[in-house]
């Protein structure tokens, strides 16, 4: 009491008035309560202890964390527009994120669509077994290395095997070459 604080007038002038009220109060005595609290839920909560069994003694109040007890009622009543106004917000929130979730899966739904066209039209190019592209390639009596380069060229770009199966019998082994090669296959 006898020793002096510096700044103490303008420190007063700056906090004097400011008090906690009600809920928000604390005396010291109780800020070392909730603290000596914390310390006993450390010990009883375990390092080893997955976020799951910490969530379930939670749920069982049986530990609670941050030191406080939170009573979903009580945060109810402290509302201003009480429980009706709260039901509201939450009404509302719940039907933004519907709305939201919707157009999320439409998005999705037209890029399956499309992604389902795209696989169709390369399907319906591509109505030819690949056991006959290989009977084509045999045909062309080809090196062994080049022959699988050139099955597994054509099996994979169907706009090349159109190309290639196009083509008169004759210029197949010329034009199959020259995809390999502008492809940087060979």
């Amino acid at each position: 009491m006898t020793k002096l604080v510096r700044n103490y007038k303008k420190l007063e002038s700056l906090f004097g008035d400011d008090r906690a009220v009600e809920e928000d109060a604390e005396t010291a005595a109780e800020i070392r309560e909730r603290n000596t609290h914390l310390n006993d839920l450390e010990s009883e909560i375990h390092i080893g202890q997955t976020i799951e069994e910490i969530d379930f003694l939670v749920s069982q109040n049986q530990a609670n964390i941050g030191g406080y007890n939170v009573d979903p009622e009580s945060l109810l009543n402290k509302s201003s527009g009480g429980k009706k106004e709260k039901k509201q917000k939450t009404k509302k929130s719940i039907d933004a994120e519907t709305i939201n979730l919707n157009e999320s899966f439409k998005i999705f739904a037209d890029a399956m669509k499309e992604s389902t066209a795209q696989l169709v039209k390369t399907q319906q190019r591509l109505q030819i077994p690949e056991s006959e592209i290989w009977n084509y390639l045999e045909e062309l009596q080809l090196e062994e290395e080049v022959q699988d380069a050139a099955y597994l060229y054509l099996t994979n770009e169907p706009a090349k095997l159109g190309a290639f199966i196009g083509c008169p019998i004759q210029r197949r082994k010329t034009i199959l070459l020259t995809m390999l090669r502008d492809a940087a296959v060979l």
